[in-house]
């Protein structure tokens, strides 16, 4: 049978799972968990000492040799987004490398988030549901997510400045013991919810999901005979009575812990129940499914990849429409430039290396290239740029919008190809990322006057010319005019000529 390996790293531990595929689903054959303890080190260092480095590299060296006990020959490293906060993290990858020889190319620190929301898919098959509405809430290191999918849509997406260790820290700092813990923490939360508040309006949400896994470790440390899934709200109140009279050595010594944990759970309580009583939730969930688990899921049954993958899109894709639709966005003259650009990219595809990722990220800015415009005309894409940069869009990382407001930043005709080399795009990256500016330029200039006047598009390779060919029943001189500045880019970087043939089906 095949086995496989996923070992995440966290600010608090790592711990390995060793899953068997089964017929239909998997085996989970040894689990093994191991305290690190880094967090402190990084909030008064923003790094992580030698020593560390060495105690993590012992631990995955021990992880290793067990999984080559089971046979396994294929693993992976899952980082928690907490080491983007690390200034050395490439020494702890380097570390890790010459010391424990596990592979950790490719390391993406957004893709525990990924995960967590793929867990969401997985868990909550009825997340589109159009009946009811529920509130997802991700604790983590220094910023909790929120989701709230109403009567089946995403209608809040939002990344608020609010996690458990940045609690952590101001709770130490000012000294605040476990029984005043909980009235700090409503008022602290208070100030950074309140914007999310007003997104639910007068929405009536039924229930709060608790996806994150700090969430997990806390519960079965606090509830350890109880299943997760049948934790109620009124158990969390009963328990918070319990801390309010207790000082943190005292709740440490009771749940076998260690002091830091304590106030981790203190903070973590609290901060569930305050979320609950400020948005008047009756009914929590814990979601009792490990993203170590989506992995093995993952590396079995790659047909459940594609589909968690379309899923993500197809929620990423109603995000992105809504901050359109917020900046009051031109949808018609968006899609045309959409559907426009990626005929022309599958017309061009021996002439780009162009991706699924790249082509994801031509569709997004096809929706937000024009937003700016509320603020002001003339430069509307840099203020375009600046909306996304300065956003939060469901399934994007950072990196990945940086990239996206590039493109939207470079589509006008006033963008200067000697400026584009000045970001910090490099090599091939930067090559894929003119490619898709360049065909935004040409779908934008088709519809430069906003009224989709060109229709029945014709797509074509002549030799070393693009043939571009439409009808129409009006004018089309705004849009000719416009193709003949905007054209200049794809032919510098594609190497090719374009001809723009309109057919005037009632006379010129």
């Amino acid at each position: 049978m095949l086995t496989y390996a996923v070992i995440e790293i966290n600010s608090t531990f790592i711990e390995m799972r060793i899953y068997e595929k089964r017929d239909s689903s998997y085996r989970v054959l040894e689990k093994i968990t191991e305290d690190i303890n880094i967090f402190k080190e990084m909030r008064e260092k923003n790094e992580i000492s030698l020593e560390k480095m060495r105690k993590m590299c012992d631990i995955l060296k021990k992880m290793n040799n067990l999984s080559r006990d089971y046979g396994v020959l294929d693993k992976k490293i899952i980082f928690s987004d907490f080491f983007k906060n690390i200034s050395n993290f490439p020494m702890i990858v380097d570390q890790i490398k010459l010391k424990v020889n596990i592979p950790v190319e490719d390391i993406d620190l957004n893709e525990k988030t990924y995960l967590s929301i793929k867990k969401v898919i997985y868990s909550e098959k009825d997340i589109f549901s159009k009946k009811d509405s529920r509130l997802f809430f991700n604790m983590k290191s220094f910023s909790s997510s929120v989701y709230l999918f109403y009567k089946g849509e995403l209608s809040i997406n939002e990344n608020i400045n609010l996690g458990v260790e940045k609690l952590y820290s101001i709770l130490e700092e000012n000294n605040i013991h476990s029984k005043k813990a909980f009235d700090f923490i409503c008022d602290y939360m208070e100030s950074y919810v309140e914007f999310v508040r007003k997104g639910i309006g007068r929405k009536v949400i039924k229930k709060l999901i608790l996806e994150g896994e700090l969430e997990e470790k806390v519960m079965k440390i606090l509830f350890s005979k109880k299943p997760l899934e049948s934790i109620t709200l009124a158990d969390l109140k009963d328990k918070l009575k319990y801390i309010q009279e207790h000082s943190y050595n005292e709740i440490a010594l009771k749940y076998a812990c260690t002091l830091s944990m304590a106030k981790l759970m203190v903070i973590s309580l609290c901060l569930i129940i305050s979320f609950c009583d400020y948005f008047e939730i009756q009914e929590i969930k814990f979601l009792n499914f490990n993203i170590k688990d989506i992995c093995a899921l993952e590396k079995f049954y790659p047909e459940l990849k594609k589909k968690f993958d379309d899923t993500l899109w197809k929620i990423t894709l109603d995000s992105v429409i809504e901050l359109g639709e917020r900046f009051d966005f031109d949808k018609e003259h968006s899609e045309f430039v959409k559907d426009i650009g990626l005929k022309l990219l599958e017309n061009l595809k021996k002439y780009h290396s162009l991706g699924k990722e790249e082509y994801r990220y031509f569709v997004v800015a096809a929706y937000l290239h024009d937003i700016g415009k509320v603020i002001d005309f003339k430069e509307h894409s840099e203020h375009s740029a600046y909306i996304l940069e300065n956003t939060t869009i469901f399934g994007l990382n950072k990196e990945v919008i940086e990239k996206i407001a590039f493109i939207v930043r470079a589509h006008t005709a006033s963008a200067k190809l000697e400026e584009l080399y000045n970001y910090e795009f490099k090599g091939e990256e930067l090559i894929k990322l003119l490619k898709i500016v360049a065909i935004i330029k040409i779908a934008t200039a088709l519809d430069r006057g906003k009224k989709q006047r060109l229709y029945n598009e014709k797509i074509r390779l002549e030799c070393n010319t693009l043939v571009i060919e439409f009808d129409t029943d009006e004018d089309f001189y705004m849009e000719k005019s416009s193709f003949e500045k905007q054209s200049k880019l794809f032919k510098y970087l594609f190497d090719l000529d374009v001809e723009l043939k309109i057919n005037r089906r009632f006379g010129e």
